[in-house]
């Protein structure tokens, strides 16, 4: 016989545990991996969308910054464009006081320009917007000599002094092209000037909103400053010119004087220069890093709770259940009458609980079985009893007297044979329960009897939806309603009063209605009538209260009665069952 493995690992460990020190350690495990998990997956998740968030941001801002700046320089290499154009077709014609026209116009219609000037190869000028005397040895200066450099294309200038006139220092940027013009029928090369104010170069920059301490650059192709909206940005020492010439193109997050900012980098069409713009976002990674710490106190309180539970619900596992199984065999061989009672941990206590709840429901089922029952024989014994009415038995048989001497002998005949149908559906054979048919025939007969004891006091009349005959019912539940409409709704001796009942389905329920045009019950009456057949252990007032209480026995709550009723109009009665098909087995007392 061989020896068997002794168990090792986690494993052996867990069995020499207590069930409460294995739950607490199994849920802690739990617990801590499922919180951990969420955590790195959501502040992996939440890191990468913001980051997603901020750059697209970012490149938006800035592709708007360059779309605005653009424009600007649509607009002006348009002008140029057209004074380029213009100067071949009217020096051609020679035409210089329509193009010295042309240059003024320009200059005057343009806010930001502030002067058009067209230079020869010489140095001196030929055209220019301005009246002021032009300088000397303008071929020489920068902006000329790129010109004449690259002539295929616009050259736009750092900020400087202007220097093309004389006199005069305002600050300018200038945009020169190589172009052409004749000098009598001699095509000569000379180069276009534009000098641009920088108000509208820092307007447009102060249009965009870049969080605080947020700025622009725009570098040449030199990577020299042409504008810094960062005052404190004006030479190569410049920490975020730094970061620009480092990135050169594209975007990314830096830190900058304990700012966190995004910078995205982008050439400007037509200049060569680069536009940084430099987006505050330390809001955002403030926001992101204050989000770690509540998730970091919420993984800490969700241990130290979860922890607590556990070692609370583990206290309260460990408790012999020795007592509980005994008790549960002593109900299992019929012993319903005493509790179990424990003491000790919480689960046993609440399985204790819910036995003793059991115990408690199933006496109670028992006794409630028990009284249904009797109250169901003594409502079929009322409900009989009360049909089998001396009283009315009585008058019933005087007025076929009286009709008798008085040799209406049609009426006693159509009395007799009504009254004999009558206490027949009435008894039954001992049934509980009739088709509807006959519930409606017996109220039939009822009626019948009525009209003639009264002297035809009232007429009646049904309204029936054939279908309503494929169901059974509860018997003897509409003439006892029948009855209270004739001694309390038909009471008028100068009208004649009516009397309507109704059957039909609505969904699964079916519905009776008697309704009376006697005199009506105020809403106070109604509520005491309801109040009065709702009283279960009352001995007395067969009528309404004998037919709600039989109906509950044996529908539940399936089953109401509904009364309403219009003063001086109407009183209405509504009996609503669950719709039962017929059997051919009658439940009997």
């Amino acid at each position: 016989m061989g020896i068997p493995p002794r168990n090792t690992g986690i494993r052996s460990v867990f069995k020499k545990l207590t069930i409460g020190e294995g739950f607490v350690i199994a849920m802690m495990a739990v617990i801590t991996i499922t919180l951990l998990s969420a955590n790195i997956m959501y502040g992996t998740y939440y890191n990468r969308a913001t980051n997603d968030i901020v750059a697209n941001s970012s490149r938006e801002i800035n592709k708007q910054v360059i779309m605005n700046y653009e424009r600007y320089i649509d607009e002006v290499i348009g002008t140029a464009n057209y004074l380029e154009r213009r100067t071949i077709e009217l020096t051609e014609d020679d035409d210089m006081s329509s193009l010295q026209s042309l240059f003024q116009q320009a200059a005057e219609m343009s806010e930001d320009m502030v002067a058009a000037v067209l230079i020869r190869p010489d140095g001196h000028v030929l055209i220019s917007s301005d009246t002021r005397v032009p300088a000397t040895g303008l071929n020489t200066r920068p902006w000329y000599v790129n010109a004449t450099r690259d002539k295929e294309i616009f050259h736009f200038s750092a900020p400087h002094d202007q220097d093309v006139f004389a006199e005069g220092a305002a600050e300018v940027i200038t945009v020169t092209k190589s172009i052409n013009y004749y000098q009598g029928p001699t095509l000569k090369q000379g180069v276009l000037m534009i000098d641009l104010t920088t108000q509208n170069l820092i307007g447009l920059a102060q249009k965009t909103n870049l969080g605080e301490n947020g700025h622009i650059l725009i570098l040449n192709e030199t990577s020299e400053f042409v504008y810094a909206s960062n005052e404190s940005c004006n030479d190569a020492t410049c920490e975020s010119k730094t970061i620009v010439d480092d990135i050169i193109l594209g975007g990314r997050s830096v830190l900058l004087n304990d700012d966190y900012m995004y910078v995205n980098i982008n050439t400007l069409k037509h200049t060569r220069w680069r536009i940084a713009t430099f987006i505050n976002v330390s809001t955002v990674y403030a926001s992101r890093q204050e989000l770690s710490y509540v998730q970091y106190a919420i993984f800490a309180s969700a241990l130290f709770i979860s922890l607590m539970l556990g070692i609370i619900m583990s206290n309260s596992i460990s408790k012999p259940l020795k007592k509980l199984k005994s008790h549960m065999s002593k109900v299992e061989s019929g012993d319903l009458v005493k509790e179990v009672e424990v003491t000790g941990q919480k689960e046993i206590i609440a399985l204790a609980g819910t036995f003793n709840h059991m115990i408690i429901d199933i006496r109670r089922l028992m006794e409630r079985l028990v009284s249904e029952q009797k109250e169901k024989r003594k409502s079929e014994f009322l409900a009989l009893q009360t049909q089998i009415n001396p009283h009315f038995l009585y008058n019933t048989l005087d007025s076929i007297v009286w009709l008798a001497e008085n040799h209406r002998n049609d009426e006693v005949i159509e009395m007799v044979i009504a009254l004999s149908h009558f206490f027949r559906i009435s008894i039954s054979r001992g049934k509980n329960i009739i088709s509807v048919k006959d519930e409606l025939t017996h109220a039939g007969h009822y009626l019948n009897i009525q009209k003639i004891r009264y002297n035809l006091k009232f007429d009646y009349a049904f309204e029936i939806d054939p279908n309503v005959y494929e169901y059974s019912v509860v018997k003897l539940i509409l003439q006892p309603i029948i009855e209270n409409a004739i001694h309390h709704g038909i009471s008028s001796e100068y009208e004649t009063g009516e009397i309507l009942i109704k059957a039909y389905t609505v969904e699964d329920h079916l519905v009776f209605e008697i309704e009376n045009n006697g005199y009506g019950i105020i809403e106070e009456d109604i509520k005491a009538i309801y109040d009065n057949m709702k009283q279960e252990n009352k001995a007395t007032g067969f009528g309404l209260r004998n037919v709600y209480q039989r109906l509950k026995l044996y529908y539940g709550d399936d089953a109401d009665v509904v009364i309403t009723s219009v003063v001086d109009e109407m009183t209405n009665v509504k009996l609503i069952v669950p719709l039962k098909r017929e059997v051919n087995h009658e439940e009997t007392v």
